[in-house]
């Protein structure tokens, strides 16, 4: 290894580290997703939330004066959301860094990211804050998560042609004596009703395989989160009309239902 790269991961702690992988697997994430995973407030963690917040912005400018982080020059929510809103990449050197840590060689090049590649890796990267913050609250248990590319699968489709799955994340919980598996499919509403048919019928593909079944004894719920109860309803209905595909391998739910849906078995009787 590098002795200037040694000598930099030497000087990172352990939360700057786990900030890191976050922005690597997730690509994006605000200052407020930040805080809500890596500075909490309550027991374990901050007295305020002003507390938090001061704490992730000194951390989070220390890894930016040190290149490893940068934010980009859009914001969440405006100017009037402040530090809240800044989104944050991995930079070049702490690619690099990252790629140490792993023993890799190469390097990437990182660049300033489209308003709809930005807007749709929030919302993932808010679906696994939301399971984060659920499995600190005890109220269920995060057996695995993965984002993009370890979410996907290939598999051969008809006629022999290679296919790949791609699902925004996959996750596996658990709460009580149940254990529960999803692909989880980020809608926000700019995708054709075509498009997300297509996509329906190609999970449909991968089920008919049997290779998830095969390798983990269930084939996950394909779990659609979509941004209005009407947009929630328009692909529901569509779903349910395509006599090509299961519908029971389908769920649609809204952003706000996300919690309460993964929580269900806790709450149920």
């Amino acid at each position: 290894m590098n002795p200037l790269i040694a000598s930099a991961l030497t000087e990172l702690t352990d939360r700057d580290l786990a900030i890191m992988d976050d922005v690597e697997q997730f690509r994006l994430l605000t200052t407020k997703q930040l805080q809500q995973v890596h500075f909490p407030v309550g027991r374990g963690g901050h007295s305020s939330q002003a507390a938090s917040t001061k704490a992730a912005m000194r951390a989070l400018e220390r890894l930016e004066r040190n290149r490893i982080l940068s934010r980009l020059s859009r914001r969440i929510g405006g100017v009037r959301h402040g530090s809240s809103g800044y989104i944050w990449q991995l930079t070049s050197y702490g690619d690099r860094l990252q790629r140490a840590r792993r023993g890799e060689t190469g390097r990437r090049r990182y660049i300033e990211p489209g308003g709809m590649f930005v807007e749709h890796t929030l919302a993932v990267t808010d679906a696994t804050v939301t399971l984060r913050k659920l499995a600190r609250e005890g109220r269920l248990e995060v057996l695995q998560v993965d984002g993009e590319p370890a979410s996907h699968r290939q598999f051969t489709g008809p006629h022999g042609v290679p296919q790949t799955l791609k699902p925004d994340l996959y996750a596996v919980t658990a709460t009580g004596a149940y254990e529960d598996s999803h692909f989880i499919e980020i809608d926000r509403d700019t995708e054709h009703i075509p498009a997300i048919l297509r996509k329906c019928r190609l999970y449909a593909a991968y089920a008919a395989t049997g290779t998830e079944q095969h390798r983990r004894g269930v084939f996950p719920a394909v779990l659609w989160v979509v941004p209005t109860p009407e947009r929630a309803k328009r692909i529901a209905d569509a779903i349910r009309d395509d006599r090509g595909l299961p519908d029971a391998l389908f769920q649609v739910i809204t952003t706000d239902q996300l919690a309460s849906h993964l929580t269900a078995a806790e709450d149920s009787p």
